[in-house]
């Protein structure tokens, strides 16, 4: 889905809410822009360092991929790469359903479909802009603490709906 739209949000909610049922787990926030401004193996090193408490010896994206599979295919793992945007992150943080054991769950947020189809994905969810009622009530919860505002708010809130298109980061914005 497009950005703004909750994919993040949505992920972090579902991750909070299963992480106890696994052996490891971790939200991997980010992605695009940890690996535009350091590259992959920063990525891989963020994720290294959780599951192992080091990744000194993790020096380029093969040594990352062979510590990561390395450290989980024999534990049941959720992990949650958020904001892909590269098929080479996919490859280089979770190429392969063997890198990680039974049970394992990968959540991946994106904004291109593309990329879940070609690492075949097994269920792909697409997050949908809110409708006008859903905006209503999530701008007037914010600016307004409460889910109907005073009469005389209420054209300022008509145009600030239609202006954010349905996206809740920009309903929650400019609430």
């Amino acid at each position: 889905g497009m950005g703004g739209v909750g994919k993040t949000t949505t992920a972090r909610i579902v991750y909070e809410a299963i992480q106890s049922e696994f052996e490891v787990s971790y939200f991997l926030a980010n992605v695009r822009e940890t690996c535009e401004k350091n590259g992959i193996v920063q990525a891989q090193k963020e994720l290294v360092g959780h599951i192992n408490g080091s990744s000194s010896n993790l020096i380029n994206e093969h040594d990352g991929r062979r510590i990561i599979r390395a450290s989980l295919c024999h534990k049941k793992v959720l992990l949650v790469l958020d904001d892909i945007n590269e098929e080479k992150q996919l490859k280089n943080l979770a190429e392969e359903q063997d890198w990680f054991g039974s049970g394992s769950r990968i959540i991946i947020t994106t904004r291109d479909m593309h990329l879940l189809k070609i690492h075949d994905a097994y269920e792909i969810y697409n997050v949908e802009v809110l409708g006008e009622s859903e905006s209503f009530d999530l701008f007037h919860l914010k600016a307004f603490k409460q889910r109907k505002p005073a009469e005389e708010y209420l054209d300022l809130s008509k145009q600030a709906v239609e202006y954010c298109a349905g996206l809740p980061l920009a309903l929650k914005v400019l609430g």
